[in-house]
């Protein structure tokens, strides 16, 4: 019994633990992610030159038989219509925000800063733009931040008009507990594969039923 609680703590323990991500972006796009004394380098990743012998003996993939092959949206269309096809789609958008909310929800924003500079060959339209960024980065920023609970971040958009081409800087850095970083990514995958079985079902929507409301 001391054993298995002993086991069942270290567990515990393990799963109550931060995973951190750290973002940044300047000329290209940095990704880390640290775990207790485990640290990875997700971006940019490292380039594995290929042996020349392995590239001669790579061989076309066999055509895969018409019957075989991977239903595309054209079939989906055909099978359940429109109307079936949208219905899709929407359970499609509404699953993405509601796992984004979720995951949202258990992150903890340790760093967020914003600085956007944006520019163009035109001083006018350098101006024109700059209003359509703002109106587009600071809603969106502060939405996100509430989403997480964050309360103190920098965003910073002004206008260059020295330069011809916008440039951005960015450094996030966030926090989630192991054990909802689990828990929400298998709810997730869960809930998206039973989204994909009913997009690859090649039966149709079901007719209505004689005599049902609205039928004549």
């Amino acid at each position: 019994m001391l054993i298995a609680a002993g086991i069942l703590a270290f567990l515990a323990i393990l799963l109550a633990c931060p995973v951190t991500v750290s973002a940044s972006f300047e000329e290209e796009l940095s990704l880390r992610i640290r775990y207790l004394f485990f640290r990875f380098t997700v971006l940019p990743a490292k380039e594995k030159p290929e042996p020349e012998k392995k590239k001669a003996e790579k061989k076309k993939p066999a055509e895969t038989p018409e019957e075989e092959k991977k239903p595309d949206w054209r079939d989906i269309l055909k099978k359940k219509g429109v109307d079936g096809l949208l219905a899709i789609l929407r359970e499609a958008a509404a699953l993405a925000v509601s796992v984004l909310k979720k995951f949202l929800s258990h992150v903890k924003v340790l760093q967020f800063d914003l600085d956007l500079a944006v520019a163009t060959e035109d001083a006018a339209e350098t101006a024109l733009w700059y209003g359509r960024v703002c109106a587009v980065v600071y809603p969106a920023v502060s939405a996100l931040m509430q989403a997480c609970g964050c309360r103190r971040f920098g965003v910073s958009v002004f206008p260059d008009f020295d330069r011809k081409k916008a440039e951005a800087r960015l450094t996030l850095r966030v926090r989630i507990a192991l054990f909802f970083l689990l828990k929400e990514s298998l709810s997730a995958l869960w809930r998206a594969a039973k989204l994909w079985m009913k997009f690859r079902d090649p039966q149709p929507d079901a007719p209505a039923q004689a005599g049902a409301p609205g039928t004549k």
